[in-house]
């Protein structure tokens, strides 16, 4: 067998071997970085770069030379970065590829959304988003994830406003999905954005989904005031839901609640912790409808320790 495009380095049967991979590699490894470092030069996309040495210089560019469901995987190196000026301007359109951000803490990948429709699709099934930063240079970005194929995972996918208090640029929306986005998986992100949008926000709206995962995030958001405002929304039921560990601040006057799925949703939601502002209805903090609720706490004042959430009167048997 022969190797892949890592000539320098570790291979085992063709298959190249890097420090606690994840995931386990089967197919071709792409390197992605803007910016000249240590041991490589500046991305160029060009179908004779995408090695350690010399990577291809946009993440797209990167997906394009990916090969269907045959497990691929594009490593983006340490301190690169790269802006979303256009709906699409990240399209993951090849499935079962893996886009892996290298690096701690600032050092991570860092995508910025430049444009209110500014957008990173993903379209094809089973890709892996994972250990990348997130931000904006504009205001009022519609809606930064669309996801429509199934299997999709955003894992420490994290958001941190621009400027101070986020002054220069906020989300409306972080994700929003297709009723084809079935066994989504949004694990392990910190969201933080202290300057509310001119819109209502829905932070995660999920249209019809089955089998997401949304477990171990957490987000502290202040938020539009406005009912209409919900950090976790099934806008259309969504079904065998698990809402899980999640550590939710959604502050704005006058919103109600903070996780709400609509009608005929079914599920579990548990162990989740969510605070909201004076108006936030702690019986009313969780919607799950037909969704099994338990160990859920809520509180609506800064000295509150938090209370069950829905009570148990409330909880759907």
């Amino acid at each position: 067998m022969g190797l892949t495009n890592f000539p320098q380095g570790v291979t085992s049967f063709g298959v190249p071997v890097l420090p606690a991979a994840d995931p386990v590699i089967a197919g071709n490894v792409y390197f992605v970085g803007k910016t000249a470092s240590g041991k490589w030069i500046a991305g160029v996309d060009d179908p004779s770069y995408g090695t350690l040495e010399k990577p291809f210089a946009t993440i797209d560019y990167a997906i394009g030379k990916c090969t269907a469901s045959q497990g691929d995987v594009i490593y983006v190196l340490p301190g690169h970065t790269e802006t979303i000026a256009a709906a699409g301007g990240i399209t993951c359109d090849v499935a079962g590829v893996s886009i892996i951000g290298l690096g701690q803490g600032n050092l991570r990948p860092t995508i910025t959304w430049s444009e209110t429709a500014s957008s990173w699709l993903v379209t094809a099934a089973n890709v892996l988003i994972k250990n990348i930063i997130t931000t904006l240079s504009k205001d009022e970005v519609a809606s930064m994830f669309a996801v429509s194929a199934a299997g999709c995972t955003l894992d420490k996918v994290n958001f941190k406003e621009y400027g101070a208090k986020g002054a220069t640029g906020q989300a409306i929306q972080f994700l929003l999905t297709t009723a084809d986005a079935n066994e989504l998986t949004v694990c392990n992100c910190y969201h933080k954005q202290q300057t509310a949008a001119n819109a209502n926000q829905v932070w995660i709206d999920l249209v019809g989904t089955t089998n997401t995962k949304i477990i171990n995030n957490t987000f502290i958001i202040l938020a539009k005031a406005a009912t209409a405002s919900i950090c976790i929304s099934g806008s259309t039921a969504v079904v065998g839901i698990e809402i899980a560990y999640n550590k939710i601040m959604w502050t704005g006057a006058t919103i109600t609640n903070i996780i709400n799925l609509v009608t005929t949703s079914t599920g579990i939601i548990y162990n989740n912790y969510v605070a909201g502002g004076a108006a936030v209805l702690l019986a009313a903090t969780i919607v799950g409808d037909q969704c099994f609720p338990f160990n859920n706490y809520a509180t609506n004042t800064l000295t509150g320790s938090g209370t069950l959430a829905p009570t148990v009167a409330d909880v759907v048997t």
